[in-house]
Protein backbone atom coordinates (compact mmCIF):
# COMPACT_ATOMS: atom_id res chain seq x y z
CA UNK A 1 0.00 0.00 0.00
CA UNK A 2 1.27 3.44 -0.96
CA UNK A 3 -1.61 5.72 0.03
CA UNK A 4 -4.18 5.92 2.83
CA UNK A 5 -7.35 7.87 2.05
CA UNK A 6 -9.65 9.14 4.76
CA UNK A 7 -13.23 10.24 4.92
CA UNK A 8 -13.59 13.37 7.08
CA UNK A 9 -16.90 13.48 8.99
CA UNK A 10 -17.23 10.81 11.70
CA UNK A 11 -13.96 9.26 10.59
CA UNK A 12 -11.42 11.92 11.50
CA UNK A 13 -13.69 14.47 13.19
CA UNK A 14 -16.77 14.28 15.38
CA UNK A 15 -19.74 15.49 13.41
CA UNK A 16 -23.10 14.24 14.66
CA UNK A 17 -22.35 14.84 18.38
CA UNK A 18 -21.38 18.44 17.62
CA UNK A 19 -24.59 18.91 15.64
CA UNK A 20 -26.63 17.62 18.59
CA UNK A 21 -24.83 20.07 20.88
CA UNK A 22 -25.62 22.91 18.47
CA UNK A 23 -29.31 22.00 18.41
CA UNK A 24 -29.32 21.95 22.21
CA UNK A 25 -27.58 25.34 22.46
CA UNK A 26 -30.06 26.91 20.05
CA UNK A 27 -33.06 25.38 21.82
CA UNK A 28 -31.83 26.74 25.16
CA UNK A 29 -32.54 30.26 23.89
CA UNK A 30 -36.24 29.46 24.26
CA UNK A 31 -35.98 28.26 27.86
CA UNK A 32 -37.57 31.45 29.24
CA UNK A 33 -40.72 30.81 27.18
CA UNK A 34 -41.47 27.66 29.13
CA UNK A 35 -40.95 25.46 26.10
CA UNK A 36 -39.52 21.96 26.48
CA UNK A 37 -36.04 22.62 25.12
CA UNK A 38 -35.19 18.94 24.63
CA UNK A 39 -38.28 18.53 22.48
CA UNK A 40 -37.43 21.73 20.61
CA UNK A 41 -33.98 20.40 19.71
CA UNK A 42 -35.34 17.02 18.59
CA UNK A 43 -38.17 18.59 16.59
CA UNK A 44 -35.80 21.01 14.88
CA UNK A 45 -33.56 18.13 13.77
CA UNK A 46 -36.53 16.21 12.39
CA UNK A 47 -37.96 19.32 10.73
CA UNK A 48 -34.63 19.99 9.07
CA UNK A 49 -34.44 16.53 7.55
CA UNK A 50 -38.02 16.61 6.28
CA UNK A 51 -37.82 20.11 4.81
CA UNK A 52 -34.44 19.30 3.24
CA UNK A 53 -35.85 16.24 1.47
CA UNK A 54 -38.79 18.32 0.25
CA UNK A 55 -36.56 21.18 -0.92
CA UNK A 56 -35.61 22.06 -4.50
CA UNK A 57 -31.95 21.00 -4.21
CA UNK A 58 -32.35 17.61 -2.57
CA UNK A 59 -31.28 15.56 -5.60
CA UNK A 60 -28.10 17.59 -5.93
CA UNK A 61 -27.23 17.41 -2.24
CA UNK A 62 -27.94 13.67 -2.18
CA UNK A 63 -25.55 13.17 -5.08
CA UNK A 64 -22.69 15.06 -3.46
CA UNK A 65 -23.46 13.85 0.07
CA UNK A 66 -24.45 17.14 1.74
CA UNK A 67 -26.91 16.69 4.59
CA UNK A 68 -29.86 18.58 6.07
CA UNK A 69 -28.02 19.42 9.27
CA UNK A 70 -25.00 20.66 7.30
CA UNK A 71 -27.44 22.89 5.44
CA UNK A 72 -28.01 24.71 8.73
CA UNK A 73 -24.32 25.62 8.90
CA UNK A 74 -22.93 26.03 5.37
CA UNK A 75 -22.26 29.46 3.87
CA UNK A 76 -22.51 28.42 0.20
CA UNK A 77 -20.04 31.13 -0.75
CA UNK A 78 -17.61 28.88 -2.65
CA UNK A 79 -18.26 26.90 -5.82
CA UNK A 80 -19.45 27.59 -9.34
CA UNK A 81 -22.29 25.06 -9.52
CA UNK A 82 -25.72 26.65 -10.02
CA UNK A 83 -27.08 24.59 -7.13
CA UNK A 84 -24.60 26.23 -4.74
CA UNK A 85 -25.91 29.66 -5.73
CA UNK A 86 -29.45 28.36 -5.35
CA UNK A 87 -28.74 26.99 -1.88
CA UNK A 88 -27.25 30.34 -0.87
CA UNK A 89 -30.60 31.98 -1.63
CA UNK A 90 -32.80 29.19 -0.27
CA UNK A 91 -31.01 28.22 2.94
CA UNK A 92 -31.82 31.31 5.10
CA UNK A 93 -35.56 30.67 4.75
CA UNK A 94 -35.05 26.97 5.38
CA UNK A 95 -33.19 27.67 8.62
CA UNK A 96 -35.86 30.03 9.91
CA UNK A 97 -38.65 27.60 9.04
CA UNK A 98 -36.97 24.76 10.93
CA UNK A 99 -37.11 26.70 14.20
CA UNK A 100 -40.44 28.41 13.53
CA UNK A 101 -42.09 25.03 13.13
CA UNK A 102 -40.45 23.61 16.25
CA UNK A 103 -41.53 26.62 18.32
CA UNK A 104 -45.01 26.66 16.84
CA UNK A 105 -45.54 23.03 17.83
CA UNK A 106 -45.29 24.19 21.44
CA UNK A 107 -47.34 27.33 20.97
CA UNK A 108 -44.38 29.73 21.13
CA UNK A 109 -44.96 32.69 18.82
CA UNK A 110 -42.01 34.96 19.62
CA UNK A 111 -41.21 36.43 16.19
CA UNK A 112 -37.54 37.14 16.98
CA UNK A 113 -36.59 33.72 18.34
CA UNK A 114 -36.29 31.67 15.11
CA UNK A 115 -33.60 33.93 13.67
CA UNK A 116 -31.71 33.96 16.97
CA UNK A 117 -31.86 30.18 17.20
CA UNK A 118 -30.76 29.71 13.59
CA UNK A 119 -27.80 32.01 14.24
CA UNK A 120 -26.94 30.18 17.46
CA UNK A 121 -26.86 26.83 15.69
CA UNK A 122 -24.73 28.32 12.90
CA UNK A 123 -22.24 29.72 15.43
CA UNK A 124 -22.12 26.75 17.81
CA UNK A 125 -21.73 24.20 15.04
CA UNK A 126 -18.33 25.59 14.06
CA UNK A 127 -16.26 23.13 16.12
CA UNK A 128 -14.34 20.28 14.52
CA UNK A 129 -12.72 18.09 17.20
CA UNK A 130 -10.74 15.04 16.15
CA UNK A 131 -11.46 11.56 17.40
CA UNK A 132 -8.93 10.70 20.14
CA UNK A 133 -6.75 8.31 18.14
CA UNK A 134 -6.35 10.46 15.03
CA UNK A 135 -3.33 12.64 15.83
CA UNK A 136 -1.13 9.69 16.78
CA UNK A 137 -2.38 7.62 13.84
CA UNK A 138 -1.66 10.29 11.25
CA UNK A 139 1.78 10.95 12.73
CA UNK A 140 2.56 7.24 12.50
CA UNK A 141 1.35 6.95 8.91
CA UNK A 142 3.32 10.02 7.89
CA UNK A 143 6.42 8.56 9.53
CA UNK A 144 5.94 5.33 7.60
CA UNK A 145 5.97 7.26 4.33
CA UNK A 146 2.38 6.75 3.20
CA UNK A 147 0.77 9.27 0.89
CA UNK A 148 -2.26 10.66 2.76
CA UNK A 149 -5.45 11.92 1.16
CA UNK A 150 -8.91 13.18 2.11
CA UNK A 151 -12.01 12.11 0.16
CA UNK A 152 -15.02 13.91 1.60
CA UNK A 153 -18.58 14.52 0.46
CA UNK A 154 -20.19 17.93 0.87
CA UNK A 155 -20.12 21.53 -0.27
CA UNK A 156 -16.73 23.20 -0.71
CA UNK A 157 -16.95 25.97 1.90
CA UNK A 158 -18.04 23.78 4.80
CA UNK A 159 -15.79 20.80 4.12
CA UNK A 160 -12.73 23.01 3.62
CA UNK A 161 -13.56 24.84 6.84
CA UNK A 162 -13.82 21.54 8.70
CA UNK A 163 -10.49 20.35 7.35
CA UNK A 164 -8.75 23.58 8.28
CA UNK A 165 -10.51 23.77 11.65
CA UNK A 166 -9.54 20.30 12.82
CA UNK A 167 -5.85 21.18 12.54
CA UNK A 168 -4.50 18.31 10.44
CA UNK A 169 -4.82 19.68 6.90
CA UNK A 170 -1.05 20.08 6.47
CA UNK A 171 -0.50 16.34 6.99
CA UNK A 172 -2.39 15.46 3.81
CA UNK A 173 -0.81 15.42 0.39
CA UNK A 174 -4.14 15.89 -1.43
CA UNK A 175 -7.81 16.35 -0.67
CA UNK A 176 -10.96 16.33 -2.75
CA UNK A 177 -14.46 17.56 -1.90
CA UNK A 178 -17.38 16.14 -3.85
CA UNK A 179 -18.94 19.57 -4.34
CA UNK A 180 -15.77 20.81 -6.02
CA UNK A 181 -15.87 18.19 -8.78
CA UNK A 182 -19.63 17.44 -8.84
CA UNK A 183 -18.97 13.79 -8.06
CA UNK A 184 -19.50 12.17 -4.67
CA UNK A 185 -18.83 8.88 -2.95
CA UNK A 186 -19.56 6.08 -3.78
CA UNK A 187 -19.01 7.08 -7.43
CA UNK A 188 -15.59 5.72 -8.45
CA UNK A 189 -14.88 9.04 -10.16
CA UNK A 190 -14.03 10.81 -6.92
CA UNK A 191 -11.60 8.03 -6.01
CA UNK A 192 -9.93 8.23 -9.42
CA UNK A 193 -9.60 11.97 -8.89
CA UNK A 194 -7.69 11.63 -5.61
CA UNK A 195 -5.49 8.88 -7.07
CA UNK A 196 -4.51 11.19 -9.91
CA UNK A 197 -3.69 13.97 -7.46
CA UNK A 198 -1.58 11.62 -5.31
CA UNK A 199 0.10 9.91 -8.26
CA UNK A 200 -0.95 6.41 -7.22
CA UNK A 201 -3.08 3.58 -8.59
CA UNK A 202 -6.34 2.54 -6.87
CA UNK A 203 -4.94 -0.92 -6.14
CA UNK A 204 -2.24 0.75 -4.02
CA UNK A 205 -4.75 2.59 -1.80
CA UNK A 206 -6.72 1.96 1.36
CA UNK A 207 -9.93 3.95 1.90
CA UNK A 208 -10.93 4.58 5.53
CA UNK A 209 -14.45 5.67 6.45
CA UNK A 210 -17.49 5.21 8.66
CA UNK A 211 -20.17 4.90 5.97
CA UNK A 212 -20.43 1.45 4.34
CA UNK A 213 -22.69 2.67 1.51
CA UNK A 214 -20.40 5.52 0.52
CA UNK A 215 -16.86 4.84 1.77
CA UNK A 216 -16.62 1.04 1.62
CA UNK A 217 -18.84 0.54 -1.42
CA UNK A 218 -16.98 3.29 -3.27
CA UNK A 219 -13.59 1.80 -2.41
CA UNK A 220 -14.70 -1.63 -3.61
CA UNK A 221 -16.01 -0.19 -6.88
CA UNK A 222 -12.77 1.72 -7.40
CA UNK A 223 -10.58 -1.34 -6.78
CA UNK A 224 -9.20 -0.23 -3.41
CA UNK A 225 -8.87 -1.93 -0.06
CA UNK A 226 -11.09 -0.52 2.67
CA UNK A 227 -11.32 0.06 6.40
CA UNK A 228 -14.69 0.57 8.07
CA UNK A 229 -14.71 2.27 11.47
CA UNK A 230 -17.91 2.10 13.48
CA UNK A 231 -18.88 5.48 14.92
CA UNK A 232 -22.01 6.44 16.87
CA UNK A 233 -23.44 2.93 16.68
CA UNK A 234 -23.78 2.89 12.89
CA UNK A 235 -24.54 -0.74 11.95
CA UNK A 236 -22.37 -2.87 9.75
CA UNK A 237 -23.69 -3.36 6.22
CA UNK A 238 -23.18 -6.95 5.08
CA UNK A 239 -23.48 -5.88 1.44
CA UNK A 240 -20.19 -4.00 1.67
CA UNK A 241 -17.65 -5.94 3.74
CA UNK A 242 -14.46 -4.03 4.44
CA UNK A 243 -10.98 -5.53 4.57
CA UNK A 244 -10.73 -4.30 8.16
CA UNK A 245 -13.67 -3.54 10.42
CA UNK A 246 -13.00 -1.85 13.74
CA UNK A 247 -14.31 0.61 16.32
CA UNK A 248 -10.99 2.39 16.78
CA UNK A 249 -8.56 3.28 14.00
CA UNK A 250 -5.56 2.39 16.14
CA UNK A 251 -6.10 -1.15 14.84
CA UNK A 252 -4.98 0.03 11.41
CA UNK A 253 -1.34 0.14 12.48
CA UNK A 254 -1.08 -3.60 13.14
CA UNK A 255 -3.28 -4.45 10.16
CA UNK A 256 -1.11 -2.47 7.74
CA UNK A 257 2.04 -4.15 9.02
CA UNK A 258 0.46 -7.58 8.59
Amino acid sequence: MKAILFDLDETLILDEPISHAAFAAAADLAASTGADVNRLAADAGANARRRWAEGPFYDYTLRIGHSAWEGLAARYDVGAHLAIAGLRQWAPGYRLAVWQEALGAQGVTDAALPALMAAKYFETRRRYPLYPEINALLAHLEGEGYRLGIVTNGVPDLQREKLAGCGVATLFHASVVSGEIDCGKPDPGIFRHICHDLGVEPRDCVMVGDNPERDVAGAIAAGMKSVWVQRNGRPRDARFPADLECDNLDRMVTWLKE
